[in-house]
């Protein structure tokens, strides 16, 4: 009895796994078809190549576009500083034409005249201008003559009894502003016999101070080139 249901359980196993072999045979053949499984691995060979063959394209792609990015990076970078170089270079131009306002260290030097003297700033308008050229000469960088900025095309002209500075009338005192290292100006007008010495012999009084921010305004009027033009690159060659 024990054997027969030993025999009848084990025919029942084969059974059930016979069930579950055909089960995944039929599955795999649902899932790959009849195919052999040779041509299988081979077409996944293929395909793994594609693939390869697809992304090796794809790094040398990426590699020039990181290249042309990096030479654009490069040159950008050389525009942006061409770019700040000419920036600073337009800002020193305005700072020396006077078109622009400025401030820094230097000297302001106050011109007036004794009380019981006359002078004439009309007659003695040479003094101004010499004291203008000694500045000029101790290398400041702006100068302003009550409020006017002092540039190249400044005129400084005697006008009945007084001074024309850029077109405006002026008369004593004068407040002459001077951007500029301060030990070199005062030398520059304070030597024996110099412009400072001139003007105290003839009446005037001339205050020189010096001041940690001198403000300097800019230049109001307007400069027009009826003659002069620029010299192009072909006309040099």
């Amino acid at each position: 009895m024990n054997k027969l249901w030993q025999k009848g359980m084990l025919f029942g196993i084969s059974v059930v796994l016979g069930i579950i072999l055909m089960t995944q045979i039929q599955t795999t053949n649902n899932v790959l078809g009849n195919e052999d499984p040779q041509e299988i691995a081979s077409d996944l060979n293929n395909e793994l190549a594609e693939l390869t063959l697809e992304k090796n394209e794809l790094r040398d792609e990426l590699d020039e576009l990181r290249k042309a990015s990096q030479k654009s990076q490069e040159e950008l970078d050389v525009r942006e500083g061409e770019i700040q170089r000419l920036t600073e270079e337009l800002q020193k131009q305005k700072i020396l034409s006077g078109y622009s306002e400025v401030k820094g260290k230097g000297t302001i030097i106050t011109i007036d005249s004794e009380p019981n003297s006359y002078v004439n700033l009309s007659t003695s308008h040479q003094f101004i201008l010499a004291l203008i050229s000694y500045l000029n000469n101790a290398g400041v960088e702006a100068i302003s003559i009550n409020g006017q900025r002092y540039t190249n095309y400044t005129e400084i002209v005697p006008v009945l009894d007084h001074i024309n500075v850029n077109g405006v009338a002026m008369v004593l005192p004068l407040e002459i502003k001077a951007i500029g290292n301060e030990q070199t100006i005062k030398a520059s007008l304070n030597f024996v016999g110099g412009i400072v010495t001139q003007m105290k012999e003839r009446g005037y009084i001339i205050e020189i101070e010096s001041s940690p921010e001198v403000f300097i305004n800019a230049y109001d009027g307007k400069r027009e080139f009826k003659y002069a033009s620029p010299i192009t690159n072909d006309e040099e060659n």
